[in-house]
């Protein structure tokens, strides 16, 4: 049976998980609808996620439907969050999606995080529908809200359903239809299909409603048009529409299972019993209980390093949550029990590098977490290494002199729930002081360092220099791999990545190339703990040499106000420090958007509704960083 991996994606409060819990209820894999607002949906089954009514970790439910032909498709469907600071967790998702049900409110239109979305789902190219919910609700609009849609867009959107009696309870939607359609459906089609151009212009036989479906089919699939569906995932209303759109629009896997494993790791969760539980979509290949795999992992080096282990256990999704063990082949989503070191972002079988890319910046702040029984920091310190098993990007870590446990965030909601989650699953009540600010270090030049060291029998050069931004902590040889043993090639490249968390003024150094320029050891054969010790000597040395600059992290934000509020909020975002772009006027409301500095995104939040009655809509994303004017700031280093 085709499978068709979908992820339902939107902003927050769009009506995502509503429609999630429409189409299992349309497709028959419930008989009751849950309500966000009653705690009682399939895929927020976390208790977290049903008292805060969001989505905080992706979700996997399957159902299947049946296409014209009566040929049947299976459907894993992944409920993402929707909200800003769990963008790490849609990213994960994405990776490994056939197709994508874009939900935009029909009311608000598209917002901030809408955007964002939309930007990753092109850039990744796929596919995706478009469905505008809420049509009962007052202040829907039509034609606004495809003009906004039409906007976002770098292709093109074609509504295939029409409402009718917009913002009243009786409101409903009938399809499109009749030869203003068809023409309008045309010659949007000929602006991408060069066949449809070629027969629109010469007019000696038009297209049939037919002809053109089927290259609204074609086109969809290549990511350039996005059908839009209009309705109310609330009370049912044009959601069939959008289960026909599915079987139609959207191409399902068609990987042969006889070509090599390749399979993708989205997820990381615990077993009943405490073992690792991996969610990885299988793009090629088959994979079986007992089964031998390589898996491969990419280090904060870039180097990839491959590991082998048994697979003890494979599941596969049926129905709704539930799983059957058996064997899972290529466009499946499969659970995998076996390989305890398994990470999120690895590769099982052949490795594909553009499967390997991050589309959203890491976090820009930091909190640091006390448990409130001294007595609990040893389990406090394993609770948080195994939420960043779920979540890397909370990268868990000792700090400073002090060994503070850290870890990174998104925002302050984050930390609203990772401290729920420690105290309800781990049973550890624990204490975040203030987020503060998390500032990187780039490399400003080029810096050279060499040691030798005759009582270790070991000799070390190590040049350092600035990479692309976003690049990371690349790590190559300018020397023969066998000058060094296997063993002390490892002790170097992970002490590297060691020693690069603390740079000159105690923040984490990034976006830098590091080159092993010389390498020598002689007899007797030093232990490889001597090459992590002069790895950390040198690479110090070398940064010295090359210098290095503190940068700040910048938002990208987004604002929607009363236009009555336009210079108070204008304003103060300038005394935060902001650059706002000229503001968008609409006839009651207005839109600003620009960048801030991470560190005011949440003090300029917290005025906005005394600033706008209540009435203002406040977004923003990690942009990036920007070096930092005047005396850098510092924080204490373990070792000097």
């Amino acid at each position: 049976m085709p499978t068709l991996n979908l992820g339902i994606v939107a902003h927050v409060d769009a009506g995502k998980t509503t429609l999630t819990e429409r189409l299992l209820f349309e497709t028959g894999v419930t008989s009751h609808i849950g309500r966000v607002d009653h705690g009682d949906t399939i895929t927020d089954a976390d208790v977290l996620e049903r008292q805060r009514g969001i989505t905080i970790r992706s979700a996997v439910v399957t159902f299947t439907i049946r296409r014209e032909t009566g040929a049947c498709v299976k459907v894993n469907l992944i409920d993402t969050p929707g909200h800003s600071d769990f963008v790490a967790e849609v990213e994960r998702s994405l990776a490994v999606l056939d197709g994508a049900v874009l939900v935009v409110s029909a009311v608000e239109g598209v917002q901030a995080q809408t955007r964002v979305l939309i930007r990753i789902l092109e850039r990744l190219r796929i596919p995706f529908l478009i469905f505008a919910n809420k049509i009962d609700r007052v202040g829907a609009t039509y034609d606004q809200t495809m003009a906004a849609i039409r906007e976002a867009l770098t292709g093109d959107a074609i509504a295939l359903t029409r409402p009718n009696d917009l913002g009243s309870r009786c409101s409903t939607v009938g399809p499109r239809s009749g030869v203003g359609f068809l023409d309008d459906l045309v010659v949007r089609l000929a602006e991408y299909d060069d066949q449809v151009l070629r027969q629109y212009v010469d007019g000696a036989r038009p297209l049939t409603e037919f002809e053109a479906l089927a290259a609204l089919a074609r086109l969809t699939a290549s990511g350039k048009l996005h059908p839009v569906y209009f309705g109310s995932a609330l009370t049912g209303i044009g959601v069939a529409d959008v289960v026909d759109g599915l079987s139609r629009y959207l191409p399902t896997g068609t990987a042969a299972v006889d070509e090599p494993l390749h399979a993708s790791v989205f997820k990381i969760e615990r077993g009943s019993v405490g073992h690792k539980v991996a969610f990885a979509r299988l793009h090629t290949g088959t994979l079986t209980a007992r089964d031998h795999v390589v898996y491969h992992h990419r280090s904060p080096t870039g180097t990839l390093a491959g590991r082998e282990g048994r697979v003890t256990s494979v599941s596969t999704f049926t129905n709704g949550t539930a799983t059957a063990a058996v064997p899972a082949h290529a466009g499946e989503i499969a659970k995998i029990v076996g390989l305890s070191d398994i990470e999120i972002g690895d590769q099982l079988g052949v490795w594909e590098p553009a499967k390997s890319g991050r589309h959203f910046a890491p976090p820009g702040l930091e909190a640091v977490v006390l448990a409130r029984n001294p007595a609990d920091r040893p389990a406090l310190f394993e609770a948080l290494r195994q939420l960043s098993e779920q979540d890397p990007l909370i990268d868990a870590r000792l700090d400073g002199i002090d060994q503070e446990l850290t870890v990174s965030l998104y925002g302050e909601v984050q930390k609203q729930v990772l401290a729920a989650r420690l105290a309800t699953e781990f049973g550890v009540e624990a204490e975040f002081l203030p987020t503060r600010t998390v500032y990187v270090e780039r490399v400003s030049g080029v810096g050279e360092a060499f040691e030798q060291v005759p009582a270790q029998n070991a000799t070390l050069g190590l040049r350092v220099e600035p990479g692309p931004v976003g690049s990371g902590i690349t790590y190559r040889l300018a020397v023969e791999r066998g000058w060094l043993l296997p063993s002390f090639h490892t002790a170097v490249e992970e002490s590297l990545s060691t020693e690069l968390r603390v740079g000159l003024c105690g923040w984490r150094v990034t976006d830098c190339v590091v080159t092993l320029t010389q390498s020598r050891y002689c007899a007797p054969t030093p232990p490889a703990g001597d090459f992590r010790r002069l790895t950390a000597i040198v690479l110090r040395d070398a940064l010295r040499g090359s210098g290095t600059t503190v940068c700040a992290p910048l938002s990208e934000f987004e604002v929607e106000i009363p236009a009555g509020s336009l210079s108070q909020v204008l304003q103060k975002l300038h005394a935060a420090g902001a650059t706002p772009e000229p503001p968008e006027m609409r006839p009651t409301r207005c839109r600003i958007t620009g960048v801030i500095r991470t560190d005011q995104v949440h003090s300029f939040e917290q005025r906005l509704p005394g600033l706008t009655q209540g009435e203002g809509f406040f977004f923003s994303r990690p942009a990036g960083y920007e070096p930092v004017q005047g005396a850098p700031p510092a924080r204490a280093r373990v070792v000097d």
